[in-house]
């Protein structure tokens, strides 16, 4: 079996990271998720009112 896995390790890497890159694409373009990525990006853009202004 170890033989097996050993003559087979440059397949075996290439459909783990070929099935792990399609399931970061799926889950990043998932239906609904713009809101939350826009939400998130504004992050810095956003004014803090409750933040101390006295460090400026």
């Amino acid at each position: 079996m170890i033989d097996w896995i050993a003559s087979h390790a440059g397949v075996i890497g290439l459909l783990f990271f070929f099935f792990f890159f399609v399931g970061v694409v799926l889950w990043v373009f998932r239906p609904g998720s713009k809101s939350g990525y826009q939400a998130k990006a504004n992050i810095p853009l956003n004014d803090d009112k409750d933040e101390d202004q006295s460090h400026e």
